[in-house]
């Protein structure tokens, strides 16, 4: 008799055994289903009840607190006719074989989750609420992330939408003021009148570019930046920036190695590679003391070509470094030639990026700034 009763509670930590196996298991594939769901919220909550029904109830429904209102977001039971015939789910029923759980993300608890047997002849045992407590509060992190998801992407749409107010209504106007101090600029005005015209065109010409900076990281983050790719000879790249900078390039001592080659082609949107180029080197003229030099190379690589402007101005500190490229960051205590939105080389990168190349950039207090990037060869 003692050996028999030893057999059986072998037999029953076996059975426990076995039945902690199946808990970790179902948990372990019901909230790898969560996870690999799309990040849409209202679907996760659907899935959420169908990975509870049939093991944990035959009825489960969701209700979601909003503000001081509650909804009910999602039912479901195992049988579609009896979701046809009461699509709320049931009303009452008996407390041993009901269990409602919270819903609890960081910032507290967001809804209430109901299980309930009916039909089956079924009562909830302190192990089966413990498992559906767990899969819940599991399952609250996935909820979360579609959550925050969801907050982001209209955020996303909000900014482009009032962007797109900016790129109609703010850049008509700008148009007009810069083509009339353009008109002013040629008529018979007094020096001093034209001096506050020439003020006016230059800052309309400021406020367009930062219209169109914003408009292109909107392009950027939203993955819908225009490249048109076609083939350009590296000389012509250069030759054009050049000619965009010839007035500072001669006050700021541009010196350019022009490459052994300037047949070889790039694959690239030529507006866009040249406009990586003038933002480079108008930096480099714009931060470089009076009477140094700034340095353009071209080297050719198997497969890209890579420009390099090098100057000699006051340089960038090793902490500041890994954060060059991010949006609306700048230096602290810039001087007034350096304040800006901080858009600049994000775009720079971000149009690189697009056309398959990369951007670098090395520098040392005191001694200057190097800055490179790669174009892909046609």
């Amino acid at each position: 008799m003692e050996r028999d009763l030893i057999l059986s509670e072998d037999q029953r930590a076996r059975i426990a055994a076995e039945e902690g196996q199946r808990r970790l298991s179902y948990l372990y594939q019901a909230t790898a289903t969560l996870f690999v769901e799309p990040l849409d919220f209202a679907r996760r909550l659907r899935v959420l009840t169908r990975l509870l029904i049939p093991d944990l109830g035959d009825w489960c429904w969701i209700d979601l607190i909003d503000g001081n209102e509650v909804r009910r977001a999602v039912t479901y039971h195992w049988d579609a006719t009896r979701m046809e015939a009461d699509p709320a789910g049931p009303t009452v029923g008996d407390p041993e074989r009901s269990t409602t759980i919270p819903i609890r993300d960081s910032e507290g608890v967001i809804g209430h989750l109901t299980l309930r047997f009916v039909e089956s002849n079924r009562r909830y045992r302190p192990e089966d609420i413990e498992l559906a407590t767990e899969l819940v509060t599991r399952a609250a992190w996935a909820l979360e992330s579609a959550q925050l998801y969801e907050r982001a992407t209209r955020a996303t749409t909000a900014r482009e939408d009032i962007l797109a107010v900016v790129a109609h209504d703010l850049r008509n106007p700008l148009a007009t003021v810069l083509m009339a101090s353009s008109i002013l600029k040629e008529s018979e005005l007094g020096k001093d009148n034209l001096l506050m015209v020439d003020r006016i065109s230059r800052a309309g010409a400021r406020m367009e570019k930062l219209v169109q900076d914003l408009l292109d990281w909107s392009a950027i983050e939203s993955g819908r930046l225009a490249v048109e790719r076609t083939k350009v000879a590296v000389g012509t790249v250069i030759d054009d920036v050049l000619d965009l900078f010839a007035v500072s390039v001669r006050d700021a001592r541009v010196e350019v190695d022009r490459p052994s080659d300037e047949t070889i082609e790039l694959a690239c949107d030529p507006s866009r590679t040249n406009q990586v180029f003038s933002n480079l080197v108008g930096n480099a003229v714009k931060f470089a003391p009076a009477g140094t030099a700034i340095r353009v190379t071209t080297e050719l690589e198997p497969t890209f070509v890579r420009f390099v402007i090098e100057d000699r101005g006051p340089g960038i500190a090793a902490e500041h470094l890994p954060h060059i490229f991010e949006r609306y960051w700048q230096v602290e205590g810039g001087t007034a030639q350096r304040r800006g939105v901080g858009l600049g080389l994000a775009i720079t990168k971000g149009i690189v990026s697009a056309q398959g190349g990369t951007i670098d950039v090395t520098s040392e207090l005191g001694k200057g700034s190097r800055f490179s990037f790669t174009v892909p060869r046609a």
